[in-house]
């Protein structure tokens, strides 16, 4: 790795934040020094998400198609991912997970998650798995824990179809990672009008930002963010959002909009590609 950095043209990784991690923190595993004498050609670029394949207007997979001019229709879904998975019709938000189930991913905080959103007037959805033998153990013991509960379903697998259901159909979704390189879980749930909170670390800094401390204008914050990769930091944030939800739903309506408003598909990432290659071109 460290002859590849040294002889590349180039050096990208998928976010501005996390290039800035591995060169300065211990999430360099050794090459932070490497990457700081080879400055003038590391960057970092995010990820895009194809608008082809997750586009709620076009979503072939998912029963109600809608966008941010007819956002009301998206609510059609909420009751087909109910009934799909026998939750309960009520007036709660519903909170989801979709991913890998590691300690990356902050499986420590999943398991908290979905506890805190059930005591805490909420449905949760989950869809993942793990290969852990460990952890795919304890969420399958879980699963059959809360198998009767109206409010709870967790699919332990990996179900593209199934996902994209998911996405429409929740009010929010979390991504409590130690680290994130990008993450295209927040990057999708914006495009579906779903809520994501997350922590503050990789593209999830550089693509998510808080309604209520973010430097920005309301009009581009689109998420809840926490800092601590403890409960405690979890539930800061998950108390804010579900909060706005239940109190302030023009408000959590706007945060919706917003993140359905940000163009996050490869149109600016690909520029910044090509820049990349024509800056190696003319070296």
């Amino acid at each position: 790795m460290k002859s590849g950095i040294v002889y590349s043209n180039f050096v990208t990784t998928v976010s501005p934040t996390y290039a800035g991690e591995i060169k300065y923190t211990n999430e360099g595993y050794g090459l932070g020094h490497t990457l700081h004498v080879h400055q003038e050609k590391f960057g970092g670029i995010l990820n895009g998400v194809d608008y082809d394949i997750w586009n709620p207007e076009t979503d072939r997979h998912i029963p109600y198609r809608y966008g941010r001019d007819n956002l009301d229709v998206k609510y059609g879904n909420k009751e087909v991912l109910r009934h799909r998975f026998l939750l309960k019709n009520d007036y709660k938000p519903v909170i989801a997970y979709i991913g890998r189930l590691d300690h990356q991913k902050g499986v420590h905080l999943i398991k908290h998650a979905i506890f805190y959103a059930l005591d805490h007037g909420c449905q949760f959805v989950l869809l993942g798995s793990s290969p852990d033998h460990e952890i795919s153990n304890y969420f399958w013991n879980l699963k059959h824990h809360l198998n009767n509960n109206p409010d709870c379903h967790l699919e332990i697998g990996y179900d593209e179809e199934l996902s994209h259901l998911i996405y429409a159909g929740s009010d929010m979704i979390i991504v409590p990672s130690l680290f994130e390189p990008c993450g295209l879980t927040q990057l999708i749930a914006m495009k579906y009008g779903t809520v994501p909170v997350v922590r503050d670390t990789g593209g999830l800094r550089d693509t998510v930002f808080d309604a209520d401390h973010a430097q920005k204008p309301f009009n581009e914050r689109n998420g809840y963010v926490f800092h601590d990769f403890n409960n405690e930091g979890l539930e800061s944030a998950l108390h804010r959002a579900i909060g706005m939800w239940y109190a302030y739903p023009e408000h959590f309506r706007e945060l919706m909009e917003n993140g359905m408003r940000y163009d996050l598909s490869w149109k600016h990432p690909g520029e910044h590609y090509l820049n990349i290659y024509e800056y190696i071109r003319e070296k």
